[in-house]
């Protein structure tokens, strides 16, 4: 059994070298601060009905060929839920493994996040970890904590940002949305059409821009008309 001095320290152990040791604490968080991953395109001044309703976050082909069974969606490999104060809320993991699945999240955190692990662009598989409150039916990324990143052996912290809700909890929403703006019903998978590029290409912008000037199009639709419907709440 090592004696200690009163000071709490082992005898023998040299004070500048636990003082040194200590010093490098601030130094390694300050370095993480500064490799972690940070919002790139900024979109949380928009309402999320609305971001949803224009496809900013390029997601209505993704739902789709998921209803048309093309692929298939992410794994949830553990998943917690409270239910307190007449609303549940919870944490999941999601395991982003398949090309389809991979395509789809890569496309999510590159135009959305910057400093992202090198390992993305591989075949690694992603998973992602959130914590989620639910209104209506409707899950949602919780706005006031970050997300867990895992690729390979690498956690990161995530800043939310609406598109992770998007991306992860969608699927109800966008399948309303096409409904919504009168879209033609989806066909078999050889034939189908990329509804929120062609959306898009009414508008000529390419979809959201970094700028924020999201929409100038007056309401066109993929079918030549206006709408005049309102972004849903959420």
């Amino acid at each position: 059994m090592r004696v200690r001095d009163q000071r709490g320290w082992p005898r023998g152990v040299s004070i500048r070298r636990v003082r040194g040791g200590a010093c490098l604490l601030p130094a390694l968080v300050a370095l993480s601060a500064q490799c972690a991953p940070t919002i790139k395109r900024d979109l949380s001044s928009l309402p999320a009905g609305r971001v949803g309703f224009d496809d900013m976050c390029g997601l209505q082909t993704y739902f789709d060929r998921l209803a048309m069974k093309i692929g298939t969606p992410p794994v949830v490999v553990g998943s917690t839920e409270i239910q307190g104060h007449g609303q549940r809320s919870g944490r999941s993991r999601f395991t982003f493994e398949t090309d389809f699945q991979l395509q789809a999240v890569r496309q999510i955190l590159t135009e959305n996040w910057r400093r992202l692990p090198d390992d993305l662009v591989s075949d690694t598989p992603i998973e992602l970890n959130v914590r989620w409150s639910e209104r209506s039916g409707v899950r949602r990324v919780v706005t006031n904590e970050d997300a867990e990143l895992t690729v390979g052996r690498e956690q990161l912290s995530l800043p939310y940002h609406v598109c992770l809700s998007e991306l992860l909890f969608g699927e109800p929403l966008y399948r309303q949305r096409r409904i919504s703006l009168g879209l033609e019903p989806l066909g078999p998978p050889a034939t189908i059409v990329t509804a929120s590029q062609s959306y898009r290409d009414v508008r000529g912008d390419g979809g959201a821009r970094a700028d924020g000037d999201v929409r100038g199009d007056g309401g066109a639709r993929a079918d030549g008309g206006t709408t005049t419907s309102r972004a849903p709440s959420r």
